[in-house]
């Protein structure tokens, strides 16, 4: 089920999801990090605007990639 009461990252979780890498991390690995919530952030948005394609859907689709 799709949490329709979606918030974007507050500044608290971005920081405590940086303290997360490791102490010689650098700016490009910070960076990554970054991104990827952003993507997670943009995704969920998306889901909950009804633009996500439904589970069978991808099930379907996967199933004739392996015919």
């Amino acid at each position: 089920m799709i949490d329709k009461k979606f918030k974007p990252y507050t500044k608290a979780e971005i920081i405590a999801s940086l303290q997360k890498l490791p102490e010689d991390a650098t700016l490009d690995d910070a960076m990554e990090r970054l991104e990827f919530l952003a993507g997670i952030e943009i995704a969920r948005m998306q889901l909950d605007a009804g633009l996500g394609i439904p589970h069978e859907e991808i099930v379907r689709e996967m199933a004739e990639w392996q015919d």
